[in-house]
């Protein structure tokens, strides 16, 4: 399992080994029940959490907000974005690349004071949503979609915070 957090940004400093702790986790949580089969991911092909590695990048809200107009034609920050490896037509096989987690801490920290959270409950609900975009879940696509992903969100967190603390 191979998770690298690169910050780029200098307005906010997260705890980066608690975000590659908090990934780590939830990896190893999916990774109990053996293998792990996506909704939507890869055409139904399964892989295996514990050889995984993911890219977390921490980013300003101005490059965030050119990365939402670019990817998903929304000219504002956003608070995370993920690029899966696992998805799109010309996938073969499966690789051990889940994808990429890009977060912007300045508009985490907005919403946790606007949430009465800390920053770090905050980053820790941004992993887990994004992680289980690389993984195949969307809760734009319907209710049904979104109920499923929250209520993986929720087992997920669940799972770190007994892990990680």
């Amino acid at each position: 399992m191979e998770i690298a957090v690169r910050n780029r940004q200098r307005t906010v400093n997260p705890d980066q080994a608690r975000i590659e702790k908090i990934i780590r986790a939830a990896l190893r949580h999916l990774s109990s029940a053996g293998r792990v089969r996506g909704r939507n991911l890869a055409k139904g092909l399964s892989f295996d959490p514990l050889t995984a590695s993911v890219s977390v990048l921490l980013v300003g809200d101005r490059r965030m907000r050119a990365l939402n107009l670019q990817y998903r034609g929304l000219d504002r920050t956003t608070d995370v974005l993920s690029f899966s490896q696992l998805e799109g037509p010309s996938l073969q096989q499966l690789s051990a690349e889940l994808g990429d987690i890009v977060i912007s801490p300045a508009q985490a920290l907005r919403q946790a004071k606007e949430r009465n959270e800390t920053l770090a409950r905050e980053m820790e609900i941004l992993l887990i949503h994004g992680l289980l975009h690389l993984m195949g879940y969307d809760h734009e696509k319907s209710g049904y979609q979104a109920r499923k992903m929250k209520a993986m969100e929720e087992e997920l967190l669940g799972a770190v915070e007994k892990m990680v603390g």
